[in-house]
């Protein structure tokens, strides 16, 4: 017997081995034995000892490989699993005493680099199928502006009624400023899309910087837009109206979408606040000699 034999055998049983989607191969009880070189009446007589407690020693190979009893019994129908089929021969090769045969040595021997799944694999063209690209998790989205407009109301009606309408009226103006203007900026992309963001030097010191600009006092939001006008006029002279203590005024804008801009921002306002009185600097270069635009 020879491994040209052996594969002489491997082609003749081709038409009784299956694969699966999956790559799991599976042989019939006929072209397992004609691997083995034994009888297939006899392997089939082992394979049912299964049934009882008189197992046979390849039926006890088996079960030791993980098979239960009556997965065993069930081959003769559905096929032997392609990992059975190496265990079966691996027994017939080396373990059945008188029984053992060359033909099974050799068949070890040919699978043994390979594995007998990735042989029937092979013989039977089976490739794997194209894995479907994971979906990526979406990215969490805001809701709309006017269902977060409608929440933010409810919730102010809601504190009204905890707190018996004695409401902190600064805050309560803060908040309606607030939603004005996320409708007006938001009305504003709607018209012309844009990455660009203009906020007035208050709101880049609060929202960007962390720092709390106070409505009164030597470092007050007054000044800190005086300063920025007075010691830092190339960042810009746009204007824009919006809501201010409930009222539309002019507001100075800057380009905050634009690094330069940014970043002198970024030095105007902590220079305003390392500066021990701000109002007296401004006083000194004549800042107050004109009427201010309001800062937001």
């Amino acid at each position: 017997m020879s491994q040209i034999e052996v594969a002489q055998i491997i082609e003749q049983i081709k038409q009784e081995i299956t694969v699966d989607s999956n790559g799991q191969g599976k042989a019939s009880i006929r072209a397992t034995a004609r691997l083995a070189d034994v009888n297939d009446a006899g392997l089939l007589r082992s394979l049912k000892t299964a049934a009882d407690n008189s197992g046979s020693k390849l039926v006890e190979k088996l079960v030791r490989k993980g098979f239960e009893g009556a997965d065993i019994l069930g081959w003769s129908q559905s096929g032997i699993p392609d990992i059975a089929v190496a265990a079966i021969l691996h027994y017939y090769g080396y373990e059945a005493g008188k029984r053992c045969s060359e033909q099974a040595r050799l068949a070890c021997e040919a699978f043994e680099s390979i594995g007998v799944r990735a042989w029937m694999q092979d013989i039977m063209g089976w490739t794997k199928p194209a894995t479907q690209p994971q979906e990526q998790p979406s990215t969490p989205t805001l809701p709309p502006v006017e269902q977060r407009l409608h929440t933010l109301v409810l919730a102010m009606k809601t504190l009204a009624e905890l707190t018996g309408g004695r409401l902190n009226p600064y805050t309560e103006q803060q908040f309606k400023d607030y939603a004005g203007n996320l409708l007006a900026e938001h009305n504003r992309n709607l018209l012309t899309p844009s990455e660009e963001r203009w906020l007035g030097v208050v709101n880049f010191a609060e929202s960007e910087l962390g720092k709390k600009v106070p409505l009164s006092g030597s470092h007050y939001r007054g000044h800190l837009g005086t300063w920025v006008r007075t010691f830092y006029p190339q960042l810009g002279d746009r204007q824009e109206t919006r809501l201010v203590n409930g009222v539309q005024q002019p507001i100075y804008v800057y380009a905050c979408h634009e690094p330069a801009v940014a970043a002198g921002l970024t030095k105007a306002v902590e220079e305003f606040f390392a500066h021990p009185s701000p109002g007296a600097a401004l006083r000194q270069a004549g800042a107050f000699s004109k009427k201010a635009v309001v800062t937001a």
